[in-house]
């Protein structure tokens, strides 16, 4: 199988992450930052190249031979002119998929105007995610697949305790579907479990489904 390949620009706390976690699944890694001491803070891997240099700089982009990695991901903090520098460049040198740190909407949009593939807004997310959770305890995590569906990881509520799922007849009353049940406490996963399932307290049930038959099932 041919090893993932992906460049990173900008090393603060978000690009770091990034780093860490990508080369912990064994994908090769560039690295690229102005500070020195960034990426030397870095963990030692074998599949990581650390560059400090500026990536603003077009002609070394061009020497990175762009268009061989799978994605890029830049983060250049608050930044907002070298971000959106470095898609253009990015864009025009052919890179496959531009993944791109924003602050605000409005960088947001301008960097899909530019070449941006996608653009994440983290504190964004992250307080959406924490009012979704506040007000619904027991959604424990959710996966947009467009604007109406989500796959969600749901803990059982009370009610569902005990019985079979074909005794909760949760497509014709939910129209949702569940497509595994995972131990929270052991985190194994039974995938397409039968009608005759029991479903536990610890059970984390993953369903698919529209948003707003999501939050009938979690009323």
């Amino acid at each position: 199988m041919k090893q993932r390949k992906y460049l990173v620009i900008g090393l603060g706390n978000f690009g770091s992450v990034v780093v860490s976690e990508l080369v912990s699944h064994e994908c090769n890694v560039t690295a690229i930052d102005t500070s020195e001491a960034r990426l030397e803070a870095l963990p030692k891997h074998s599949h990581l190249d650390a560059i400090v240099a500026d990536a603003t700089d077009r002609a070394l982009l061009e020497r990175l031979q762009i268009d061989q990695y799978d994605a890029v991901v830049v983060s250049t903090g608050e930044n907002w002119q070298s971000s959106i520098l470095i898609a253009m460049h990015l864009k025009e040198l052919g890179a496959r998929k531009i993944m791109v740190k924003a602050n605000t909407n409005d960088h947001a949009r301008i960097l899909k105007m530019v070449g941006a593939t996608e653009t994440v807004i983290p504190e964004q997310q992250m307080a959406a995610k924490l009012a979704r959770s506040l007000a619904h305890p027991n959604l424990v995590d959710f996966l947009p697949l467009s604007q109406d569906f989500v796959v969600a990881e749901l803990s059982a509520p009370d009610a569902f305790w005990g019985q079979r799922l074909s005794e909760l007849q949760l497509r014709s009353k939910y129209n949702v579907y569940v497509l595994a049940v995972k131990k929270s406490t052991t985190d194994e996963l039974n995938l397409v479990p039968g009608g005759d399932y029991i479903v536990r307290r610890d059970d984390l049930l993953v369903i698919v489904g529209r948003t707003q038959d999501i939050d009938k099932l979690r009323k």
